[in-house]
C-alpha cells in the first residue's frame, strides 16, 4: 500500500511538472510556422514536413514525461535512503563503562569534565605536540600507566 501511495505521489507530480512544461513550450507547440535558420537552406518545418513535425513533438512530449517521472523517482529514492543522525551529548563516564578500555587524557578548562579516547581510537596513531620540554613524554608514560593500573 505505501508503495503504491508512493508512486501515486510521484506520479501525480511528474504530472504537473509535465503541464508545467507544456505551457512553457506550448507557444512551439502550437505555432504554425518555425524556420530553421541555421541549417543550409532556411526551411519550413511546419509547413514542409508537418507528419514529421507531429512525430517531433510527440516524441518529445514522451520523453519529456519519462525524463520528468524518473529524475522525481530517483530523487524521491535518494531522499528516502539518507539517514540524518543526530548524535547525542556523549558522556565521557557513561562511555567508559561501555568500552573495555580507555584512555584518561585530563579534563576540559571550560566544562571540567573528563576527557577520554575510548579503546577504537587507541588502535589508531596518536601525536603528542608540544615545544621541546613540555613533558610530552611524560604526560603519555603517566597516562597510559594510570590507565593500565586502573585495569
Amino acid at each position: 500500500m505505501k508503495f503504491i501511495k508512493n508512486n501515486l505521489i510521484i506520479l501525480i507530480a511528474s504530472v504537473l511538472i509535465f503541464l508545467i512544461v507544456l505551457f512553457i513550450f506550448n507557444p512551439i507547440f502550437t505555432a504554425t510556422n518555425l524556420i530553421f535558420p541555421y541549417s543550409l537552406s532556411k526551411f519550413d518545418i511546419i509547413v514542409e514536413y508537418p507528419i514529421v513535425w507531429k512525430y517531433i513533438k510527440i516524441i518529445y512530449l514522451i520523453n519529456c514525461f519519462i525524463t520528468i517521472y524518473l529524475t522525481i523517482y530517483s530523487f524521491s529514492k535518494f531522499i528516502l535512503t539518507i539517514k540524518i543522525k543526530i548524535p547525542k551529548k556523549a558522556n565521557a563516564e557513561k562511555n567508559l563503562l561501555n568500552s573495555y578500555f580507555s584512555l584518561l587524557l585530563g579534563t576540559s578548562d571550560k566544562t571540567s569534565e573528563k576527557i577520554y579516547i575510548q579503546e577504537k581510537g587507541l588502535y589508531q596513531n596518536i601525536l603528542v605536540t608540544g615545544t621541546i620540554g613540555s613533558r610530552k613524554n611524560r604526560f603519555c608514560n603517566v597516562s597510559f600507566i594510570k590507565t593500565i593500573i586502573r585495569i
